[in-house]
């Protein structure tokens, strides 16, 4: 059990849980699927690749990743040739991003932007607009969360689509398809400790990451977490209610549709 005392109702601000605490020991030996191991290489090819499935995009489609994080499906869809903008509230993400992109070759749009408010010089740009990975209700207050979503909708030209993502839903805890608490070695020989437990009267998921070396050694100590879990059903009603359409659920970037055995949960929504 995680004590909720120690959540900061800002978990999600700049310096704390994320920037190099969070990218630093993202690359799993393990994957991050049950009972699939996948570097973390071919997990995000696979996803990008899913991404353009699902959405039937073509070449040169914009693309709006929100968050983008530290830049994993940006530089994958920009490399794939699409037009990518990603925007993000850490700076230490955003750097990463750079510098991978320069590495990659690549040159896509990077922005310091709050998903609360992705301000207006973004809004009817995009074809396409993804929240990836478990990256949707971070706010204490439903009313921001629901604004997120509004602003998702705000990015999109006229019929453009809405892609969201997430490995955590109620479906998913009730069925046991979803990882809980694990140890999870990485690629350089250090372990990330993740404990987490589903509040459903909250209905959030609080966890923590913590990262040793080998012996235990603390390279990074518990920082704490508190998402807003939603099931397919309250993902419906929110999009409908800021103006999405056409709203279908998948189980898998196969394009499979969502059941209470499915790992993943992909919405796909159209302005």
């Amino acid at each position: 059990m995680i004590e909720e005392n120690k959540i900061p109702n800002n978990w999600w601000r700049e310096g704390y849980f994320f920037g190099k605490r969070y990218f630093y020991p993202d690359n799993s030996k393990d994957g991050y699927l049950m009972n699939q191991k996948e570097t973390l290489e071919e997990k995000t090819k696979r996803e990008s690749e899913g991404i353009i499935k699902l959405l039937d995009l073509e070449k040169g489609s914009k693309i709006l990743d929100a968050p983008c994080g530290y830049g994993r499906h940006t530089i994958m869809l920009e490399s794939l040739g699409y037009d990518l903008t990603g925007i993000d509230i850490d700076k230490e993400h955003l750097l990463k991003a750079q510098n991978d992109s320069i590495e990659k070759k690549v040159i896509p749009t990077l922005l310091k932007r709050d998903l609360r408010n992705i301000e207006t010089d973004l809004y009817g740009q995009f074809d396409a607009t993804i929240n990836m990975f478990y990256s949707f209700g971070f706010f204490q207050n439903e009313k921001e969360n629901v604004q997120v979503m509004k602003e998702f909708y705000n990015s999109l030209k006229p019929d453009g689509k809405l892609l969201l993502h997430t490995d955590v839903s109620p479906e998913m805890i009730k069925n046991n398809t979803t990882i809980k608490q694990s140890i999870r070695e990485l690629e350089n020989n250090h372990r990330l400790i993740i404990l987490e437990d589903y509040n459903p009267t909250t209905k959030r998921m609080e966890g923590s990451w913590e990262t040793t070396d080998a012996i235990g050694n603390v390279i990074f100590p518990r920082a704490f977490y508190s998402m807003r879990i939603y099931s397919a059903n309250e993902f419906e009603e929110m999009a409908e209610s800021v103006g999405f359409k056409d709203i279908e659920f998948y189980g898998s970037f196969n394009g499979e549709h969502f059941n209470n055995k499915s790992k993943e949960m992909i919405m796909v929504a159209r302005k």
